[in-house]
């Protein structure tokens, strides 16, 4: 059973201070003895909670947390601790009280290790796992119920790697990884040419996978390998479920995916680009530093720098909002002109019956 964990509210102010400079102590004149984290609408006597938009201040009305977490300005009667990145804060106070269950660190007996396996310290490697020859697992790492490790592979310090995941042969994974369940890193890439006769010939996939530090894969991710080359996903790029990244692709640093996004073959992003839901892009084009690409949209060549853009094919923010309105706008549009085409026939009949040249 976890112990019971209880930090008084000035206490976590002056843990995370150094981390966030700006963050404040605003007590009513009070000091709270923090037990626990909770939402707004659930939060009880003891418990902290948060608020990160103004949707939620009229909530906070009514919450019976003893503490909140809030930006520098909103009002509160509450005792609580301020910030200008209160999500970051509420991250960091969750890490406090909450400690994800860890299979023991022991190789189970129904694991199976090839030949020439080199384990660091305090590695746990969870039941049905198969490892192959010659991997190399670092310290402290993670390995949950039945995922399977190719030949060759490289895992760095304080990794996980989640339940059902494949790790296909080559792959080098960082350190402070976490590979959520069901992923499959270095499956073969989608390479075939149309042969004479007719047939889809398959291209041999010889390349590998590299997957830097500090990177999180969400559940059903596939990352794959190219015929030849690398593929990579750079240090802190943090990717959503079922998220596609085709083979020979490089996702930069600290680049954000959300789900069902779709990368083909030969894609490049710049650092800190988002990608949000089902946007997919075409082959071998780049998308540069910090570009924000909105849902559902489609990217058929290269995209600049810093630019927001939306829609299928996508052009620039602005401009998608203009079409999203005039299609709002076209069935009035429509009748209008079905109308006018009306008042022209009637003209043409009436200058017609006078014998007058339209």
């Amino acid at each position: 059973m976890t112990p019971k964990i209880s930090f008084q509210l000035s206490e976590i102010v002056t843990e995370f201070a150094k981390a966030l400079p700006d963050c404040q102590l605003d007590s009513q004149g009070l000091d709270p003895i923090i037990s626990g984290v909770a939402a707004i609408d659930k939060a009880k006597s003891g418990e902290i909670t948060f608020v990160s938009s103004a949707k939620f201040v009229n909530a906070l009305k009514e919450t019976q947390a003893s503490a909140v977490i809030l930006d520098l300005k909103t009002p509160s009667h509450l005792p609580c601790i301020r910030t200008s990145h209160p999500r970051i804060l509420f991250a960091k106070v969750l890490e406090k009280f909450y400690q994800p269950p860890n299979p023991p660190i022991d190789i189970h007996a129904t694991a199976i290790l090839g030949e020439s396996v080199q384990l660091g310290s305090n590695v746990a490697i969870a039941p049905y796992v198969v490892i192959g020859d010659r991997v190399k697992i670092g310290d402290n790492v993670t390995i949950y119920p039945h995922v399977t490790i190719y030949n060759d592979v490289e895992i760095g310090a304080n990794t996980t790697i989640h339940a059902n995941s494949v790790i296909g042969d080559h792959t080098q994974i960082g350190a402070n990884c976490i590979l959520h369940p069901s992923n499959i890193i270095g499956g073969d890439g989608f390479g075939f040419e149309l042969a004479p006769d007719g047939t889809w010939y398959k291209v041999p996939q010889t390349g590998y996978v590299i997957i830097e530090d500090h990177v999180e894969l969400g559940c059903s991710c596939a990352v794959d390998r190219p015929a030849v080359g690398v593929t990579i996903v750079r240090r802190g790029a943090k990717l959503d479920n079922f998220v596609q990244i085709g083979h020979g692709v490089e996702v930069g640093a600290h680049s954000v995916l959300a789900s069902q996004v779709g990368l083909a073959g030969g894609v490049s992003l710049g650092h800190h680009v988002v990608l949000a839901g089902q946007v997919g892009a075409a082959n071998h084009i780049h998308i540069g530093d910090g570009a924000i690409i909105g849902a559902k949209s489609g990217i058929p060549s290269d995209v600049p720098a810093g630019v927001t853009l939306m829609g299928y094919p996508v052009v620039p923010e602005k401009d998608w909002k203009r079409i999203v309105i005039a299609e709002r706008q076209l069935p009035d549009l429509l009748r209008t002109v079905r109308k006018l085409e009306q008042r022209i026939s009637d003209l043409e009949a009436q200058l017609n019956s006078n014998d007058q040249p339209i």
